[in-house]
C-alpha cells in the first residue's frame, strides 16, 4: 500500500518576502531594497500579498532558473 509521508515533496516554488529572505540569508530589509533596486522581481497577488518565484530568486544569485 501506497503512502504519503509529506505533502510538500516538491520544492518551493513561490516564496513570501521573509521566506525569500531566509532562502538567501538576507534581512527582510534587504529583500525590499533589492526589489527597490530592481534586483529581484515580485509578483502580487493582491493588495497586500507579494511573492517571489523561485526562478527570479536563481536569477539573482546567478544560477540556472
Amino acid at each position: 500500500m501506497l503512502q504519503i509521508v509529506g505533502v510538500y515533496t516538491m520544492e518551493k516554488q513561490n516564496f513570501r518576502p521573509k521566506e525569500a529572505a531566509e532562502f538567501l540569508g538576507v534581512g527582510l530589509s534587504t529583500i525590499w531594497m533589492y526589489v527597490k533596486q530592481g534586483k529581484i522581481k515580485t509578483t502580487k497577488l493582491s493588495e497586500r500579498v507579494t511573492i517571489i518565484q523561485r526562478k527570479e530568486l536563481e536569477i539573482f544569485m546567478g544560477g540556472a532558473a
